[in-house]
């Protein structure tokens, strides 16, 4: 059974290294709290080739792990001032996805976050993104273009069923609070009464309450203006549900791919 009582862990997924400063910068802004552990990972794997390459060559790449974590959270005491011991470092080898899968993440409340800097990036059409949005399962904030310390142009909120994850509400207001933003829910209306929809609506207007917020249909399509200025934040709820997740994900890809500028690529 999952840990809620445990103090707030921010888990930043290293293995986007180009995004690294604008994930941390983000979650010491909006997700730190007093108690929070800071938790970074980045995943290694031995070569698939050759008992000597994986004798040679497995250290090594654990080694370059080990360091760049290290850099990172060098990094975190400098700048935000916090003690090395509240930053935690995971070299793991394997697929991040089978990572979601342990018990250590499995047992504990989570905030996920990962940045990219590049704009012109379909997340939605990446497996590799797909496979982390299926596996995280706990609240998930994705930056794109997003430089460090810079603003937020626009929040993507996906809240595919009747719950609220209310780990997203402080952060969101946070955020709005701060800066000028515009603040897109998503939602699943026709699997939600109209008791719940209003719930949903008076919780999400209420933390964005400095915000433009607008509340849209997960099954009808929408176009997101954007240009390479723009950051923007996706907000993944915890309470996703399975059958849903096909059509969240088919929802933002054509709100993104429709967007201004956006082309279809990969990491």
């Amino acid at each position: 059974m999952m840990n809620r009582n445990h103090n707030n862990k921010i888990l930043i997924l290293a293995d986007f290294s180009e995004g690294n400063h604008s994930a941390i910068d983000f979650a010491m802004k909006y997700l730190y709290n007093k108690g929070s552990k800071i938790y970074f990972i980045q995943t290694w794997q031995k070569p698939s080739y050759g008992a000597s390459m994986v004798r040679d060559l497995a250290p090594i790449l654990k080694d370059i792990s080990d360091r760049e974590l290290k850099a990172l959270q060098a990094d975190v005491v400098k700048n935000y001032h916090l003690d090395a011991a509240d930053i935690e470092l995971l070299s793991y080898e394997g697929e991040l996805t089978d990572f979601f899968n342990t018990e250590m993440y499995k047992q504990y409340s989570w905030q996920v976050v990962f940045a990219l800097n590049d704009f012109y990036n379909d997340l939605q059409r990446n497996p590799r993104f797909k496979n982390i949005l299926t596996s995280v399962k706990q609240p998930l904030y994705v930056l794109q273009n997003c430089k460090s310390a810079g603003s937020v142009k626009s929040i993507c909120i996906s809240n595919s069923n009747s719950e609220i994850s209310e780990a997203i509400l402080g952060p969101l207001q946070k955020i709005c609070m701060t800066q000028k933003c515009d603040v897109h829910v998503g939602l699943s209306i026709n699997d939600i009464s109209i008791h719940d929809k209003a719930n949903l609506v008076k919780a999400y207007s209420s933390a964005c309450s400095n915000a433009s917020v607008r509340f849209e249909n997960l099954s009808k399509d929408h176009k997101l203006e954007l240009n390479r200025n723009d950051c923007v934040l996706w907000i993944y709820n915890d309470k996703k549900v399975k059958c849903e997740e096909k059509n969240l994900i088919s929802y933002f890809d054509k709100w993104f791919v429709k967007s201004k500028g956006i082309t279809v690529d990969n990491f």
